[in-house]
This record gives C-alpha cells, sequence and structure tokens, in this order.
C-alpha cells in the first residue's frame, strides 16, 4: 500500500489500532449531530410562514404552518404527544395560539412544521406575532447531557403583515355553515306526537357528505338528534328528527352553535375533500318562540282546502268518458284505506268521485267520469260536507 510500505505486519496491526481506537472517540463525540460550541448550543437557524390561499390574509378553516428550520438533526423526545407536547406559541391579535407540531415530524429532524387551523373569533390586522420564546414543551437531549438554547433571538417575528388573520371570513374552497332553518309546524307554531322536525343547515359551497351526520335538538332539557336524511351534493343539508311522547318544551326549539356533528361520518367541500367546518356561530337558534314542541297531542288531521286537478278536453266543457279530477289538501300526511268518496254536484244531480291517489301525502285525489246524461252549464259544485268515507278510512299518517 502506498505510503506505509516498509512497515512490518505488527508495526501495521499497532497503527490499525490506533487508528481504531480514534475514529472511535471521534463517532462518540458526534453520534447523530453536528458538535457543538457551549454547554447550550444555540439551535434555530430560520422560521417560515406560509401564505394565505389569497391575498395577506388567513381567513376562517385555513391552515397556518409556522416551519423552525434548525441547524441540526435534532432529537425532541417527545415528539408531538405526551402532556407536555412540542407547540409553538404564536399571538394573533390580543390572542396567544398554540401551533402544534405535526405527528412524525419533530424526531431527528432540521424542519419541524407547526400548523393551526383559524377560527373565528381569530382576528388580526396587523400580521401575526411569534415571540423569541415561542417554542414550547418536548423533552430536549443534546451531546453530554446539556440542552439546547431554543430561543428564535432574531428569527422572531413581529407583526408580519403578509400574514393577517381575519376569522370572519371563509377561507376559499372552505365549506362553512351560512344559515340554519326549523320547518314550520302543520298546526299553532306547536310540533305534535309523530310530527317531524327538519333542520336545513345551508353551506356557503356545495358539500360531499358520508354516513350519517346529525343535529343535536335542545327540546327543555333533553337532547334529540336529527339525523342526516338529504342534500348530499348540494348546498343544503336536511336533518330530521320525529316528535315523541314525552317531547315537551313550552319555550321553543334550541339548536346550540356547537350542535352538529359528524356520527362517524364525513362533510366535506365536494371536489376539494377538504373537512366542512361544522360550527353554527351566531346563526345557532335560542328557544324559538315559533317551535314549540307537545309530544302529548295528535291534533286529528283536517281539510285545509280543495282543487280542480283536471281540465276539460275541448271547448270547457267536459264529455262523455272524460275524467274529472278534484285534489283535497289536509294539514298533515294522512294514510288511506277502502275507497273515500267526494260528491260532486252536477246540474240536478250528485255523482260521486272515488279517492284514486296520495295515501301517504297531504293531498287526496279524486276521480269521476262523465256519462252521456250529466249537464251542468254552470259548472259543477263541491259542497262543504262533500267529503265522506263511504266505509273507507283518512287517519293520521304519524
Amino acid at each position: 500500500m502506498s505510503g506505509i510500505s516498509g512497515i512490518s505486519g505488527k508495526a501495521m496491526t499497532r497503527v490499525l489500532r490506533v487508528a481504531a481506537v480514534l475514529l472511535a472517540a471521534l463517532w462518540a463525540s458526534a453520534p447523530s449531530e453536528v458538535a457543538a460550541q457551549g454547554a447550550n448550543p444555540r439551535v434555530i437557524d430560520n422560521v417560515t410562514i406560509s401564505s394565505p390561499a389569497e391575498g395577506d390574509t388567513f381567513k376562517l378553516g385555513e391552515t397556518i404552518t409556522a416551519t423552525v428550520i434548525w441547524n441540526r438533526r435534532i432529537n425532541n423526545q417527545n415528539t408531538c404527544g405526551g402532556a407536555n407536547p412540542l407547540r409553538l406559541v404564536v399571538q394573533i391579535g390580543s390572542t396567544t395560539r398554540n401551533f402544534r407540531c405535526r405527528t412524525g415530524s419533530a424526531t431527528n429532524s432540521e424542519i419541524h412544521p407547526f400548523s393551526y387551523v383559524v377560527q373565528a373569533a381569530d382576528m388580526d390586522p396587523d400580521g401575526i406575532s411569534i415571540a423569541a420564546n415561542a417554542i414550547m414543551g418536548g423533552t430536549w437531549a443534546a451531546p453530554g447531557g446539556n440542552t439546547y438554547d431554543t430561543d428564535l433571538g432574531t428569527n422572531a417575528i413581529t407583526n408580519s403583515a403578509n400574514h393577517k388573520v381575519d376569522g370572519s371570513q371563509l377561507g376559499p374552497g372552505v365549506a362553512g355553515v351560512t344559515a340554519v332553518a326549523l320547518n314550520t309546524p302543520v298546526l299553532g307554531g306547536t310540533f305534535e306526537r309523530g310530527e317531524a322536525i327538519d333542520v336545513t343547515v345551508t353551506f356557503n359551497v356545495a358539500v360531499t357528505v358520508t354516513g350519517t351526520p346529525r343535529v343535536g335538538l335542545g327540546i327543555a332539557s333533553n337532547t334529540r338528534q336529527a339525523n342526516f336524511i338529504s342534500g348530499a351534493g348540494g348546498r343544503r343539508l336536511v336533518f330530521r328528527y320525529t316528535v315523541v311522547t314525552a317531547d315537551v318544551d313550552n319555550d321553543g326549539v334550541s339548536i346550540a352553535a356547537t350542535a352538529l356533528g359528524l356520527n362517524s361520518g364525513t362533510i366535506v367541500t365536494s371536489g376539494r375533500s377538504t373537512d366542512a367546518l361544522l360550527g353554527l356561530g351566531t346563526h345557532a337558534i335560542t328557544n324559538s318562540s315559533s317551535h314549540l314542541v307537545n309530544g302529548g297531542t295528535l291534533t286529528a288531521p283536517a281539510v285545509s282546502g280543495a282543487s280542480i286537478a283536471s281540465r276539460p278536453a275541448s271547448q270547457g266543457s267536459y264529455e262523455a268518458d272524460e275524467r274529472i279530477e278534484v285534489r283535497v289538501r289536509f294539514n298533515r300526511l294522512v294514510d288511506v284505506t277502502g275507497t273515500p268518496q267526494l260528491a260532486l254536484t252536477i246540474g240536478e244531480e250528485t255523482r260521486q268521485a272515488d279517492y284514486a291517489s296520495g295515501t301517504g301525502t297531504a293531498a287526496l285525489s279524486f276521480s269521476y267520469e262523465v256519462v252521456a246524461e250529466d249537464l251542468d252549464k254552470n259548472g259543477f259544485s263541491v259542497a262543504a260536507d262533500a267529503l265522506t268515507l263511504n266505509s273507507g278510512t283518512i287517519n293520521d299518517a304519524r
């Protein structure tokens, strides 16, 4: 070997042994990190903040990521979990927020991202600030039993003008609630036993739904769950609860700001798969006096109106073999058995229009086929007492 020729075998062995000892000593002094000067070396090289999706302002639902760049591989033994997790304390307006480190990003790495999702209460028109002592938590291990100096020093940030915050506005592509509405009780402002309470939650953009999310309804001291029934793929989601005997609320239904829950399902922005914001905010409802509940009441269905649903084929007059159809509306859903009838006064005669369809709805159709003997130049009539059961039934569908 060039440079060591002429050394005996024994001498060569001694040289190799010395070299091995020296290498081992060097390896022990720098196991996975660059050797640092001083007992508590400073390790922060830089701090960067992600950019808002639009302009210079983060909005509701947007994620702010602050990345701390170290000058060596850092072993934070407590990582992102535990009783004292690694975090970055950031000033947003007059409020301090904890930016959480991302799971798996904080062990033996030079780059540690910390994230936070903007809330409705967050507001900072001057820009966020990160103090020199903003790094909190974790258990740090430095060579020789020393600790690291995690002070940001000159990397601290004060009122970053390109990173303002306005939680009163929804971020682009972020689905958030813009309205909450209750359906109107059928009778007198009070939901009765078996009646459906429908809650319509409107989002600013179309959302995709999986599973059965639900909305908690405050009925007196009880919370009842209205389950998702329709609206996936659109902006308006409908949730339904059916009143039971025990439900009584003389103050009115309430819906808390936190009432919308996923119930192991999902609500995401359509086409983006970004989780929707579930908070109802100012759209929450407290004791709606026009939405009382009395599950002990069951008012019988009543006729609320009638209309002619058919038209003559020509010249304004029904001819033989044509059908006259009359629709009778009720104040609630009804079920029909048998063949109830509706009496039609045609000239001097009374003709019976038989029930045709509509059971399970609030509108029943009755049909009569005109015969050659029927004549009424003034138009047929339907009397107030024209509806009869004819041995059938018309009952509340609840």
